[in-house]
């Protein structure tokens, strides 16, 4: 069919391709010169000519035009007619129109041999010219059709699947077993009960987290074998083409002989069943036809729809049932609109009895789920359509089962259940629907009384998410009848979107105010318990119900001033205003929203409203979304390890840059910082350059004097706030995995602390601002030589070492409080130990004894004065909201105006000891980022703008 296509000359150089015979050969250009397979546009392109084609001979041969245009199937022509006559005329007239296209139509196939008679040898297919000698078939949209017997069967020969998968005799991966299910084709679903079983064994298979090249595992593999014993009986089913054959043979001595599945006359009292059915392992709804002619009635089965059910635990059956009184609506929807033959009645059978109170009741305060699928069953099918059926005579329950019995697949499934045969006085009772119900429901009306409801057309407020689209939309509603009406021009003016804006607002009224509405309409006064006796309500010469009130005689003021329109504040119509003018004031306070609305409306409960709709708007959320402090967790093991060498534990940071004076240059210096995370005493090192060979080479000055750490924590290099841009970049470019090998080398474990997280080291922030200070206090010269320089932070490290760790008491004959220079020096300062000493004491033994001594006395202190002193937590009191995967969050760089923050979704969380989440990696668009939990805001997701 493609090749018969030629593309015009100018356009043949978008299929323009390169070519050579042989790799030596230069290369030629060339073009296709007509519709290639393999192209996106080929399909179109054909179907296009096709059609073009065939509307030229519109007014001459509009029968076979019609049959070309809507009984085509890409190149193939499928078709049924009432006599042979007519089935002669219309392929002589549908080769002809083809012909003059330049497509040559073949293979013609018939059930009839006296319509093979009429069309030559050549143009014939091989089932039709062996059609008295053998049983052939044709493929017919991936069904098998026998031309002389006209019946339909299935072809599950799996030609391209090997053997002893199809036996049985292997375990499948679930790629095989994938495509042994889909070669059953079976569009119309003649076979549901049969196929939906394969596809609930697959969908198990995916809930188990088998690979795709994974064998199955041997509770699957027994499901699959029995299933593929089933498979054996399908090749045998044969079912009629048209509907007359297939309904009950028994039954069918006076049809008449046709072609096709009869005209329309055939069909008295034709009738559309569809049933539906749910479990919580698949979905099914099946429809039949059901028709009288000569005092007798036949069914026959038209097609099925099947859905393996949803693996969200989430859905109950009763909404699975729902969901299944869908797939019925939409089955008939499509059976009707596709067919010639069209009913006189139709019917929808459950036997879900919740579905059936939903589908009639007209109180519909549902949730989304629910309501969304009421307001489709609605627009396909009348609430009186439907009925009660049990569940032993409804159809589709067949499909909705593990099990397949083919019994029931050859029997009630393929015609029908035996009530549908019976008169309509037999058939299963309406369990929704009795006497006594009735009765109960008139009494109801009578007492209370009834009152009409009668809403003005105009589009719903529920689906808009804008006071200005809805007004648009309304104008545009209202130009649209204005024209059908030729009553004005149906231009979008100012006049137009007056009247929209009072249509909307008696749309609203109409539906929040019926009762006051009522007794205005009637001239009588209002309940006592009216909402609106306050402000005595009247309506205008438009039919808006406005306010009284007591300022009639206020000169000069406009009149939705003086009598503003009143609206409900809980009316989708009331609150899309509100957001309206929220967001035509910048997003402000609620005051002047509050003042500005009441110009014109007179909302109730304006304030609350106007709060609840601003809680809700997204943009305000985003802007004051503030990240959630988790409570202070609990000090690490490396605060609280005494008895051990300062130093054991270790925290590094950098400060600087500091400049010398080296001859008449200037040169520049950065400061390492040492910190001890339990005594927190410090030792500097100066390094000419930051990078990782002078930092590894400060270390082991470090470690020279103090001993090598067991742990050593610093910052990453992001985490510099407030440092100078060359730091910050010098630590960017640090190796981290050189530093950590060469500490793995001494039996020290380097941690690097999370991105933007500097209060994970405060330990050694703080002692950074204590150095600078004392540094400033003490430094008189701006660029002083590097000899002075050592020499100042040696004095530096003194004092700040100096610092006491506990209260300073005031009382005589109190100890000094215990600083870390007591661990390491023995004492407060480097000034001479107080007390008397002999000779004996210069023994080594005893020196070592007495710094032993010292030593623990030190650390007795620590434990009884500081240790205590760690235990309250400062801040960070209260618990928040834990992070969790899958929370769309906004990241706070306080370093980026908050605009154009990023914004991701949380993929892992890292809970520390105590299982708070402290860091969260997320994903956003360029790429994953590890940020703290203080540094993540959450963002509102699926909620109200």
């Amino acid at each position: 069919m493609f090749l018969r296509i030629k593309i015009l000359p100018e356009d043949q150089d978008a299929l323009r391709f390169l070519w050579r015979d042989t790799p030596k050969d230069k290369l030629k250009v060339c073009a296709m010169t007509s519709l290639i397979f393999g192209a996106n546009c080929s399909p179109f392109i054909a179907q296009f000519i096709k059609n073009k084609n065939a509307q030229r001979y519109e007014s001459s041969k509009p029968a076979a035009v019609k049959a070309i245009l809507q009984q085509h199937y890409m190149d193939d022509y499928i078709d049924s007619v009432d006599s042979i006559e007519t089935a002669r005329q219309l392929i002589k007239e549908v080769t002809f129109i083809h012909g003059q296209g330049g497509f040559e139509i073949r293979n013609w196939t018939s059930n009839f041999k006296e319509v093979l008679s009429y069309i030559p040898t050549e143009a014939l297919g091989p089932t039709a010219v062996r059609f008295d000698i053998e049983q052939h078939s044709e493929r017919t949209l991936g069904l098998m059709w026998f031309p002389k017997q006209d019946t339909l069967g299935f072809d599950v020969s799996f030609k391209r699947i090997p053997t002893n998968i199809v036996a049985g005799e292997k375990i499948p991966t679930k790629r095989e077993m994938l495509r042994v299910i889909m070669s059953i084709f079976d569009v119309f679903g003649f076979l549901s009960p049969f196929t939906i079983r394969g596809k609930i064994i697959l969908q198990e298979t995916w809930q188990s987290g088998i690979g795709w090249d994974e064998s199955l595992t041997d509770e699957l593999y027994i499901k699959w074998t029995e299933w593929l014993k089933s498979l054996k009986g399908i090749s045998q089913i044969s079912i009629p083409r048209h509907y007359l054959a297939a309904a009950r043979a028994s039954e069918m001595e006076d049809v008449p002989s046709a072609l096709n599945s009869g005209g329309s006359g055939v069909y008295d009292k034709l009738a559309l069943h569809v049933f539906s059915d749910a479990s919580t392992k698949a979905m099914c709804a099946v429809a039949y036809w059901r028709w009288e002619r000569n005092d007798k009635i036949y069914v026959a089965f038209i097609a099925s729809k099947c859905k393996v059910a949803p693996i969200k635990q989430s859905l109950s059956v009763p909404r699975l049932e729902l969901q299944a009184a869908v797939l019925a609506a939409r089955l008939a929807d499509t059976i009707v609109t596709q067919h010639k033959i069209k009913p006189r009645n139709k019917y929808f059978w459950s036997d879900s009895t919740t579905v059936l109170h939903w589908i009639r009741n007209d109180a519909r305060n549902y949730q989304t789920f629910v309501a969304h699928r009421l307001g489709e069953i609605d627009e396909l099918t009348c609430s009186s359509e439907w009925r009660y059926v049990p569940t032993r005579l409804n159809t589709a329950d067949a499909a909705t089962r593990e099990e397949c019995d083919m019994a029931i697949l050859e029997g009630a499934w393929l015609y029908g259940p035996s009530f549908l045969c019976c008169n309509e006085a037999d058939w299963p009772e309406d369990l929704l629907i009795s006497n006594s119900t009735v009765q109960n429901v008139t009494e109801y009306v009578a007492t209370i009384g009834k009152i009409t409801l009668c809403l003005p057309a105009c589009p719903d407020p529920e689906r808009f998410s804008s006071w200005i689209r809805l007004l648009k939309s309304t104008c545009m509603v209202l130009a649209f009848v204005d024209k059908l009406c030729r009553k004005r021009t149906g231009e979008v003016d100012g006049a137009m979107t007056d009247r929209a804006e009072k249509l909307l607002m008696r749309y609203a009224q109409a539906q929040s105010f019926v009762e006051d509405l009522e007794q205005l309409k009637k001239g009588k006064s209002l309940d006592r318990k009216s909402n609106l006796l306050t402000v005595s309500p009247f309506l205008d010469e438009q039919g808006v119900l406005r306010v009284g009130g007591r300022i009639d005689a206020a000169p000069g003021i406009a009149r939705d001033m003086k009598h503003p329109i009143i609206l409900d504040g809980r009316h989708p119509t009331a609150r899309l205003i509100i957001m309206h003018y929220h967001k035509k004031f910048a997003h402000g306070n609620h005051e002047t929203v509050i003042n500005e609305i009441k110009q014109r409306f007179w909302i109730l409960r304006l304030r609350p409203t106007v709060k609840n709709i601003v809680s809700k708007c997204v943009l305000c959320r985003i802007r004051k979304a503030r990240p959630q402090q988790p409570r202070m967790g609990d000090l690490p093991e490396a605060r609280l390890a005494h008895h051990q060498r300062p130093f054991t534990y270790c925290g590094l940071d950098l400060f600087g840059p500091m400049k010398i004076a080296v001859g008449r240059r200037h040169q520049i210096r950065y400061g390492v910082l040492f910190t001890c995370m339990t005594v927190r005493a410090i030792h500097i090192e100066l390094v000419q350059t930051l990078t990782t060979d002078s930092l590894i080479m400060a270390l082991r000055r470090m470690a020279s004097q103090r001993g090598w750490p067991s742990n050593l924590l610093s910052d990453n290099g992001s985490n510099l706030r407030g440092a100078d841009n060359e730091l910050k970049k010098a630590m960017h470019e640090l190796d981290q995995d050189i530093l950590k090998k060469e500490a793995v080398n001494y039996g020290t474990t380097w941690t690097f602390i999370p991105p933007l997280s500097p209060h994970w080291g405060g330990a050694w922030e703080r002692l950074i601002r204590s150095v600078k200070t004392s540094l400033k206090a003490i430094l008189k010269e701006r660029v002083p030589r590097e000899e002075v320089l050592i020499t100042l932070m040696a004095e530096v490290e003194q004092i700040v070492n100096s610092r006491p760790l506990t209260h300073v008491s005031v009382e005589p004959a109190t100890t000094e409080a215990i600083t870390p220079n007591h661990f390491l020096l023995g004492t407060s300062s480097n000034l001479p130990l107080l007390g008397a000493f002999d000779d004996s004491d210069l023994f080594l033994r005893k020196q070592w004894r007495i710094s032993q001594l010292l030593a623990d006395q030190f650390w007795r202190r620590w434990v009884k004065e500081v240790l205590p002193q760690m235990l309250p937590r400062k801040k960070w009191h209260h618990e928040s909201q834990p992070l969790q995967i899958g929370d769309l969050v906004v990241i706070v760089d306080p370093n980026m105006p908050r605009g154009v923050w990023p914004r991701g979704i949380i993929e892992a969380v890292l809970p520390g000891r105590d299982g708070r989440v402290r860091v969260v990696d997320v994903r956003t668009k360029s790429g994953l980022l590890r940020r703290p939990a203080v540094r993540v805001a959450i963002l509102p997701v699926g909620e109200e703008c």
